[in-house]
């Protein structure tokens, strides 16, 4: 069984960090332990630190995941130990914590993680950022864009010169027919002339 430890502060389901291990997870054989580091180690903060952990747990379950937890105060040297006595571990990734000045001074940041542990240790943001989805830049379609181009041309250049013709004949007969022909131009033009300027803001450098 392999196995990943997250560290956070302000555990949440369905915060970044909970769900890309629940992904990592599912599926295979691993076990998710959950660090809390907390501000102090009081009666009270820890009790609120275990109830949410509680909770996480069983959401855990009933995605058929296991899910350990431990409560650490800022005490780099119970920090540290707390994170080596876990290993092994294939994985372990960092919420969103602001290390105190007391454990960096006591050697208990990202930076002593990545030293003495050996296994990856990565944040949270460095994980959903590289895994973000980019939209690929679509490209023009030169043989569509120069059949709008000619039905525009058409249009322009043939249709509209015998548009008085045509309005006394079909739109402007106040017919129901002259009625669905005004709409069917009306659609028409739009799709082709939208379509054919459509180039523009990508030919200018204007498109975001």
């Amino acid at each position: 069984m392999s196995k990943i430890i997250l560290i956070d502060e302000k555990w949440d389901f369905d915060s970044p960090i909970s769900q890309y291990a629940l992904k990592m997870a599912k599926g295979s054989d691993t076990e998710i332990v959950g660090i809390c580091l907390t501000a102090d180690t009081g009666d009270e903060t820890v009790s609120r630190a275990q109830a949410v952990l509680s909770d996480i747990k069983q959401k855990f379950a009933s995605e058929g995941i296991g899910f350990t937890s431990h409560v650490t105060g800022p005490d780099p040297k119970v920090f540290m130990n707390r994170i080596e006595g876990l290993m092994p571990a294939s994985l372990v990734i960092l919420g969103d914590i602001t290390f105190s000045d007391e454990m960096i001074r006591g050697g208990a940041d990202a930076d002593a993680l990545r030293s003495k542990l050996q296994c990856p240790v990565t944040t949270v943001d460095s994980l959903t950022s590289s895994h973000e989805e980019k939209k690929p830049a679509k490209g023009i379609n030169w043989g569509m864009w120069i059949i709008y181009a000619i039905g525009s041309v058409l249009m322009y250049g043939v249709f509209f010169p015998k548009i008085e013709v045509l309005n006394e004949k079909i739109f402007m007969t106040e017919t129901v027919l002259g009625g669905l022909a005004i709409m069917v131009v009306v659609v028409v033009h739009a799709w082709t002339w939208g379509n054919t300027t459509h180039i523009l803001p990508k030919l200018f450098k204007l498109e975001k």
